[in-house]
């Protein structure tokens, strides 16, 4: 059996075990395996080892990057408008913290994951017309 295939279905058996993030429900082996590898690290997939499988050198509240991603892909689903426009709000709230709270990190193992998930969630707000807060 390839590695792959083992590892679909870790992530498939954790399904059950997977803690609840905050406001999150029932996070699936399916979200799971649409994130980046540090993530997997956060939400314990079993048997996943290493560093590549870790969030390092980015501090204490870098772990709001993963839920963020959550609240991405579940805005990218079948969802209605406003629960679409909540979920963008949440993963706003959560991208804008991290990109703070790893501001004085620079060798941050998610700089460039963070950055990414900027610039996708600045074009899904975009796309379905949700407004940044302005700075104060």
């Amino acid at each position: 059996m390839s590695t792959i295939i083992r590892l679909i279905l870790a992530v498939a058996a954790l399904n059950a075990l997977v803690p609840v993030a905050w406001g999150q429900q029932n996070i699936t082996a399916v979200e799971i395996a649409q994130l980046p590898k540090p993530c997997w690290g956060q939400y314990q997939v079993p048997n996943v080892k290493g560093n590549e499988f870790a969030i390092l050198d980015c501090g204490p509240a870098a772990n709001h990057f993963c839920p963020a991603l959550i609240y991405m892909l579940r805005a990218r689903g079948n969802v209605k408008k406003q629960a679409r426009l909540d979920l963008l709000g949440h993963a706003d709230v959560d991208i804008r913290y991290t990109e703070k709270a790893i501001a004085d990190y620079p060798n941050c193992s998610i700089r460039e994951d963070v950055a990414n998930a900027r610039a996708q969630l600045n074009s899904l707000m975009n796309m379905y017309g949700l407004k940044r807060p302005r700075a104060k």
